[in-house]
């Protein structure tokens, strides 16, 4: 199956004067990207692999396997992949929690805008018409993970 893509091509951002996250995909509730006609379930479907940064820090990589809860797993990509980048930072709730496991059950991605504290986020709705500064990876064990970026972009394999 040709999972492979143009990683910019379809980039959608927010209503005009809002948003200047650029991104491949859209939010369909939590964790379920929209991407073109395929929804993909990060918390439900697929377990994290990877998380971390290149060499330089300028970009951070999620990578996801699909694992054994899937639904219809022949229809879906056996990887998937987030990539932030452009003026990247990260910010941490509780340094303390990242030796901890951080998948063991699953993740909640979604927008945060700076009016956010730690314990919400944005829907697809709400980054239409605000202005959403990167995405909020929340882990089971209670760490947060804000990344700061321009760009989001979301590649399978």
């Amino acid at each position: 199956m040709g999972w492979k893509a143009d990683t910019w091509s379809g980039m959608v951002s927010a209503q005009e004067g809002a948003s200047s996250l650029r991104r491949n995909f859209e939010f369909d509730g939590f964790s379920v990207v929209r991407w073109g006609d395929r929804h993909i379930d990060l918390h439900n479907a697929y377990d994290l692999e990877t998380f971390g940064t290149d060499l330089t820090g300028s970009a951070v990589y999620l990578t996801f396997t699909l694992n054994e809860h899937a639904i219809e797993p022949d229809k879906l990509p056996p990887k998937v992949s987030l990539t932030c980048s452009g003026n990247m930072r990260l910010a941490f709730n509780d340094l303390g929690k990242i030796a901890a496991p951080l998948d063991d059950e699953g993740i909640e991605i979604a927008y945060f805008d700076e009016g956010c504290g730690w314990h919400s986020f944005l829907s697809e709705d709400m980054a239409q018409s605000q202005k959403p500064q990167g995405l909020h990876v929340t882990f089971t064990n209670g760490l947060a993970v804000r990344i700061f970026c321009d760009n989001a972009a979301f590649a399978a394999e």
